[in-house]
Order: structure tokens, then sequence, then C-alpha cells
């Protein structure tokens, strides 16, 4: 979808199908913007990836320099990335892994990677065990929030699913009234598009809590 198609929607709810009072550069790309950022923001699934990435050695890794956030790891890779197939990774705690092999980041470096650990405070690393080796580089898909692009013109592709458009127009709305006065009846109107935007995403923990990996305790 182009992003021209959720403009002149917002632009037939503005009563302004011309452009006149709020115009494409100035307010309508502006406020698209805001809300793919919003959308991010209450739904990371929207603004997700897939992707192979290449581990440095040892075991803190570093998202994508395009990453927000770690969704998954996935599986293995392979030497260099370059396998199609390879075995699953999964989420342990590392409060027990501390626990029951303190020295376990300076283990020796492996090519297949068993588990990962992720604090959602450090939202841009995470930890992978056994380390991996300096040489060969090894490879593993993850899954992750993306920075989304920025809106330049109503030409641009939409960066996230069609399915959200409706979200997007209403906090597209929500932000060109919201600066009103509240004796005027947009200040009202810009409120009431705000909380359709929560309705249709559900609420910020609803998508937390259905995004957030879960932990598997080590036996």
């Amino acid at each position: 979808m182009q992003c021209t198609f959720i403009l002149s929607q917002v632009r037939k709810k503005l009563n302004d199908p011309n452009a006149t009072a709020w115009t494409d550069v100035d307010a309508l790309i502006p406020a698209l913007n805001e809300a793919l950022q919003a959308l991010a923001s209450y739904r990371p699934d929207a603004a997700s990836i897939t992707a192979m990435m290449l581990l440095v050695a040892g075991t803190r890794q570093t998202l994508p320099s395009n990453g927000v956030r770690l969704l998954k790891v996935i599986r293995n890779r392979g030497v260099s990335g370059l396998s199609d197939a390879g075995r699953a990774i999964r989420k342990a705690d590392m409060l027990i892994q501390d626990s029951f092999t303190p020295d376990w980041h300076e283990a020796e470096g492996q090519t297949t990677v068993d588990e990962y650990f992720y604090d959602p405070l450090m939202p841009k690393e995470f930890y992978v065990y056994p380390p991996a080796p300096v040489s060969p580089i090894i490879g593993i898909d993850i899954s992750y929030v993306r920075v989304l692009p920025t809106i330049t013109a109503s030409s641009d592709t939409l960066p996230v699913d069609d399915y959200f458009a409706p979200a997007l127009q209403e906090w597209m709305l929500y932000s060109i009234w919201c600066g009103d006065d509240e004796q005027n009846p947009n200040y009202a109107a810009a409120n009431a598009h705000l909380q359709t935007f929560f309705n249709l995403l559900q609420i910020k923990t609803a998508s937390d809590m259905a995004t957030n990996p879960k932990a598997v305790k080590a036996e």
C-alpha cells in the first residue's frame, strides 16, 4: 500500500480533500511518521523483522544497527550463516545459568548455540551459550523490532502491514487535532480518535505479553 491512500483517507475525515488547511508536507506526512512511531511502541510486532545475524566472538551480542528491541532468537544458521537449516535455540534464565555455571562467559567457543539470554531492560543486546568462536564466524536467525523508515513522500510504500492502516489514521487525526483548546470541539474528537487507536491495537500490556519471549528453565 502506498502512503497516499492513508493520506487521502485522513483528508476526507478532515473535510479537506484538496489539502488546503493541512498540507502533506507540513501536516499529514509528519503526523503519519508520528503514528508509525506510536504503532511500533505499542505493537512492536508491527515493526518486526526476521533476519540472519553473524555473531561476534564471545557471549555478548548486539542487534543490527537498525534494531530497537529483540523479540526472539530462533535457530542456528551455521558457518557464515550459509546453512538453510539449523538447531533451534531456546531462551533460558541467566540467573540459573550464573548459579550453576558461573564461568560460562569464559567457556570455549562452539559453532552451535544452544541457548540465549535476554533482559528487556537492555533491549538491544543478548547473550548466547556456548560462546561464539573467533573462527569460524557463525550465523543465527533472530526476530527483532526494527527502526521504521521515515516517510518523505505520499508515494512511499507503507512500511508496516496494511492491517494497521486504520489505527495509523486514528493516531494521525489525534495528532492533528490534539493541539486545539479544550473548548474547541476538535479537542474532544482528538481524544476519541486516540481511544479508537488504543482500541484497535488493544492495549500496550496485552501486546507486550503477546510478543515478549518466555524463558525456558534449564534442566
